[in-house]
């Protein structure tokens, strides 16, 4: 090749290949955290990702530049060549020159070696930065090793931007120091990158409130998120969207050779994916070479986190690989998963024995399976709906021929919400055709079953009484059911809000759950205890019990399908109370979905409160009340009085707030309250919170409004309810202003604010604030009358302000008697407030605050302020 031929080769090859780096970037900004000002200390930055996760594209805007003065790039994509087989490490060079130099180059652009030293020479004298991009480069021959010799050999302000033309291509750069490696899990799409559409150009343009399904529905692999926004059917299974299969036909089966293609349709049918197992089912000794082969080309397979022997498949590609098994292999599918579950029998994982065996129709396994099995996966590991789900495809005269698939069934449809059925189950494990009866009543599996089953549809006494004699009768040699029976005591006691009983209980089940590997107990336990706090109103607390147990369920190995559910009904809770910004509709609804159909009385009724009062305070009226009549239309069903209560007194204030009549609320009466002490007294709270609320929209009887509220007072602290304390205050406090009151007025709202301020249940004040403005004109005028509700910004004494990050904070202190008026005003001396200040914000005298400040010194053992706000930190009161 001529010198003048070889510059006509660059400049067509040069305008290509721009031409196309304009074409992939358009329309796409970077994300930060992938762009190239984010390791601005990297050497190299290496894309490694199965296809469709735009590694061209981020290459390509790497070689956007916005300081021509000081930056230069190259763009190299190995698609725009006519033959990359001809193209020399020389002619490489060549291109490379010419684009950092332009036809200035003319002089050093020749076909052998000189021109890469020319190169080598440009690059190591380069003043500027200059990146290098390189979509498609691949091994030794096609270049991989200059690119690999330019990188050791030139200066650190030349970058390199590489994604290799397949997955495992150029290794030795892995063995590199200075080398950012992004792989798929990195490329992928987060929620927080589908939240700013600005930044992704075309590729979605949803709402923010999208990202979360959209996410979990593609698993944020980037071609599929823009299929997503591209089909007319984006409800249905991805796997099933015609753009789909388009996609992975054309762009991946099609790039396959024949043997790689039957391999990851094959594999797409195990549970697990292994050598091992591979070669079980299908008879073969080459899986592991097909697997080195698949990721080293693809990386379409990708070790578990639990064991690197086992591979994970993306499952939307899983699906789809599965459908053309199905459709190209019919008559082979039900032989394949019967191996397969037997694979996973002989090993002893039940669970994917069963569901393999499901998916293949085949219910041998309900005759073989012993009775530890059944009980260990039921009573044990809690998988409630992986058991519904095999359950529901066993003919029920199976069931009730074996007694441990009975039971297991009982149990099962207990914590389905479905008692009477359960009941039912639970009976037929006695008939005398039933196998195995015997050695379970030995230990006591039928009977612990209904002693947990009464308190799932909320007879707690008579499950309390059941579960003490259980514990008596058979607690010493049945160690998993020990720790089911004072899980079930401890949210017995949780609910009743014997909070001081709670907390022996707590540890015993705790030790009996830990020395028997209780995961469900484990998970109900947590809930009780995280529950208590709620009930409590403690949201900081609630919130660090919630962290905890999942670190904890991390730690121990605890299956996270129902783990997870349970802790996002507890979570949407607190959050609420938090920042109700952060509760999104589509996580409330899954919330409630999960809670109605395997929630008891009190996780929900906790989670359809929440719910509902969040769609009201949004405006969505209507959909609120839909809900509540939902909830209380199963009560109905299920024969769960309380449920109906609690929902129809909450429909009453509801009704309430909606109503312009000036009609009474139909609230229930006090003989229908036939439940515990404690549960009575929460509701009876409530109904006396609605009737003030209807006093002060009356406009009169502000005296009955205040007496009401009192009550309700009163009845949420005999059961230490902070939430409805503070709602009951604000009532007080209205109806005190209405008749003149005030100076108490204010300081009642007061309390209430530092109350709820310093438990983080910051939505029950705004709930109520917006309630009572509704309600009456003279709300209005009380909190217009109140002091700024926030904490100062300013301070007079630099000394005294520390900043939080100072002392790290320890949660709890159950030994301080410091009040909550007294942390207010650390709080206020944290930010420099004078006593003076401190006085007008608090409403009391300067006396009263010096008076306080020598108690919290005398509590805190300090001298002096600064002394005071380091120790309340170091205690976790601030």
């Amino acid at each position: 090749m001529t010198r003048h031929s070889l510059e006509d080769w660059c400049r067509k090859m040069s305008a290509r290949m721009w031409g196309r780096q304009r074409f992939i970037t358009q329309g796409c900004t970077d994300r930060q955290r992938l762009s190239a000002s984010a390791v601005p200390g990297a050497k190299v930055v290496l894309y490694r990702a199965p296809p469709g996760y735009g590694k061209s594209v981020q290459v390509a805007l790497a070689a956007n530049i916005r300081d021509p003065e000081h930056e230069s790039a190259v763009y190299i994509n190995r698609r725009s060549y006519p033959d990359a087989r001809d193209v020399t490490d020389s002619l490489f060079a060549a291109l490379v020159l010419y684009q950092l130099e332009g036809p200035e180059s003319r002089g050093t652009l020749k076909s052998d070696t000189d021109t890469i030293e020319a190169l080598r020479d440009a690059l190591s004298n380069a003043k500027k930065t200059i990146r290098i991009c390189l979509d498609g480069p691949g091994e030794g021959a096609d270049n991989g090793d200059l690119i690999e010799d330019l990188i050791c050999e030139t200066p650190g302000n030349v970058k390199f931007f590489i994604a290799p033309g397949s997955a495992g291509a150029l290794p030795r750069l892995s063995l590199m120091t200075g080398v950012v490696t992004y792989g798929a899990d990195e490329l992928a799409f987060t929620e927080g990158d589908l939240k700013e559409p600005e930044k992704l150009g075309e590729v979605t343009g949803i709402d923010g409130l999208e990202a979360g399904n959209m996410i979990q529905a593609t698993g944020g692999w980037p071609a599929l998120v823009r299929l997503m926004c591209q089909t007319p059917n984006p409800d249905l299974p991805p796997a099933s969207w015609p753009e789909t299969r388009s996609y992975f036909r054309d762009n991946l089966l099609s790039v396959l050779p024949r043997h790689a293609r039957r391999f990851v349709c094959n594999a797409a049918m195990l549970e697990e994916i292994s050598a091992e197992c591979y070669d079980y089912v299908y008879k073969t000794q080459q899986a592991d070479q097909e697997i080195s082969f698949l990721n080293e080309k693809f990386a379409l397979l990708a070790p578990t986190a639990a064991s690197g022997k086992h591979l994970t498949m993306h499952p939307v590609l899983r699906e789809y690989l599965r459908s053309v098994f199905s459709a190209t292999q019919r008559e082979r599918r039900s032989y394949v998963l019967k191996r397969v579950a037997f694979w996973h029998w002989r090993r002893g994982e039940y669970l994917h024995s069963i569901n393999v065996a499901l998916e293949a129709s085949d219910h041998r396994w309900a005759r073989v399976v012993s009775d530890s099995i059944i009980l260990d996966v039921a009573l044990r590991q809690g998988e409630i709906e992986v058991l519904r789900t095999w359950f529901e495809k066993v003919p029920a005269r199976t069931i009730k021929k074996i007694a441990s698939l009975s039971i297991g069934y009982a149990w099962t449809l207990y914590f389905s919400q479905q008692a009477r059925q359960a009941e039912e189950m639970l009976a037929s494990s006695r008939h005398p055709i039933s196998r195995g009866l015997g050695s379970l009543d030995e230990e006591g599996w039928r009977e612990l079953v209904k002693a947990i089953g009464k308190a799932t549809h909320d007879e707690l006494p008579e499950s309390q009484a059941l579960c003490e004699k259980w514990i008596d009768a058979f607690g010493d040699r049945n160690l998993v059911g020990k720790g089911a029976a004072l899980t079930c005591q401890a949210f017995i006691a949780s609910s009743d809000r014997r909070f001081e009983e709670l907390e022996e209980l707590l540890h015993k089940a705790a030790v009996a759950n830990q020395s028997s590997n209780q995961f469900y107990a484990f998970i109900w336990l947590k809930a009780a205890e995280i529950q208590t706090e709620l009930f409590k109103g403690d949201i900081v607390r609630a919130m660090h019990l919630l962290r905890q147990a999942d670190k904890t369920a991390e730690k121990i190995g605890v299956p996270k399908s129902f783990l997870s559910k349970m802790l996002g009904v507890l979570e949407v809770q607190i959050l609420l109370e938090q920042d109700h910004h952060l509760v999104s509709p589509e996580s409330a609804q899954a919330s409630f979905d999960f809670a109605l159909n395997y929630g008891v009385t009190d996780i929900l009724w906790g989670c359809t409160q929440t719910c509902s009062r969040l769609l009201y305070h949004q405006g969505f009226r209507d959909r609120a009340m839909a809900l509540l009549e939902q909830a209380r239309l199963a009560a109905s069903e299920r024969e769960l009085p309380r449920l109906n209560i609690l929902t129809k007194v909450q429909l009453a204030e509801f009704t309430l707030l909606n109503n312009e009549e000036l009609e009474p609320p139909i609230l229930p009466d006090e003989s229908e309250l036939i439940f515990t002490p404690n549960q009575n007294r929460a509701i009876q709270a409530h109904i006396a919170l609605v009737r003030s609320m209807y006093r002060l929209r009356l406009g009169k009887q502000f005296g009955v409004a205040g007496n009401y509220a009192r009550e309700a007072l009163q009845a949420a602290s005999a059961i230490s309810d902070a939430r409805t304390r503070v709602a009951a205050q604000y009532c007080q406090a209205l109806a005190a202003f209405a008749l003149g009151s005030s100076k108490s007025a204010k300081r009642m709202i007061l309390d209430a604010n530092l109350l709820s301020e310093h438990l983080n249940c910051h939505f029950t004040r705004l709930w109520i604030k917006e309630a009572l403005l509704s309600l009456s004109p003279l709300a209005q005028d009380l909190f217009n009358d109140l002091p700024d509700d926030s904490e100062a910004k300013a301070t007079k004494d630099p000394d005294v302000r520390i900043e939080d990050s100072s002392v790290p904070p320890v949660p709890g202190n159950a030994h301080s008697t410091i009040t909550i008026k007294q942390i207010s005003l650390l709080k206020c001396v944290s930010n420099g407030m004078t006593n003076r200040e401190i006085a007008e914000r608090l409403l009391v005298t300067e006396d009263t605050v010096k008076w306080h400040m020598k108690k919290i010194f005398s509590e805190l053992k300090v001298t002096n302020r600064v002394q005071a706000v380091t120790e309340a930190r170091l205690r976790g009161l601030l």
